[in-house]
C-alpha cells in the first residue's frame, strides 16, 4: 500500500474516533453503546500504521489476498455491533412491555378512584336537596 494511501486510511480513521469522542463528550452516545465504535475507530487508526504486519499474519492464516482477512475482520465487527444493538433493542422492548402494563392497571385504578369519587359527590348532593323540600 502506497504511502499516500496509508495517510489518507490513518486521517479518516483519526477522523472517525474524534468524531465518535466528541459525541460521547456530548452526552450524544452512550458509553456502553461507544465501546464497539471505539473499537473499530481504533481499529481504523491503527491498520494503515500496522500493514505489514496484518499482511504476515494474513499469509500465515493461509489467506493469499491479505484485504480479505480486513473485509472479514471488518463484517464480524459490524456483526458484534449489531449484536450489541440487538441486545439493547432487546432490553428496551422488555421495559416498554412493563411500563405499558404499569399504565394500563394505573389507568384502572384513577377510573375506579374517579368513579367512586363521582358516587361520594352524588351521595353528599342527594341529602341536602331533601332537606331543602322538607
Amino acid at each position: 500500500m502506497s504511502p499516500r494511501a496509508r495517510l489518507l486510511l490513518f486521517v479518516i480513521g483519526l477522523i472517525v474516533l474524534f468524531t465518535i469522542i466528541n459525541l460521547m463528550r456530548t452526552r450524544r452516545l452512550k458509553e456502553e453503546y461507544a465501546l464497539l465504535w471505539l473499537l473499530a475507530a481504533l481499529t481504523l487508526v491503527a491498520t494503515p500504521i500496522l500493514i505489514t504486519p496484518l499482511d504476515q499474519i494474513a499469509f500465515f492464516l493461509g489467506i493469499e489476498y491479505p484485504p480479505a482477512l480486513f473485509l472479514g475482520l471488518g463484517i464480524i465487527g459490524l456483526l458484534l455491533i449489531i449484536f450489541q444493538l440487538t441486545l439493547v433493542i432487546s432490553k428496551f422492548s422488555d421495559q416498554i412491555r412493563t411500563l405499558t402494563q404499569e399504565i394500563a392497571i394505573l389507568r384502572l385504578r384513577v377510573d375506579a378512584l374517579e368513579k367512586r369519587g363521582k358516587e361520594g359527590e352524588e351521595e353528599l348532593e342527594t341529602p341536602s336537596s331533601t332537606n331543602d323540600l322538607s
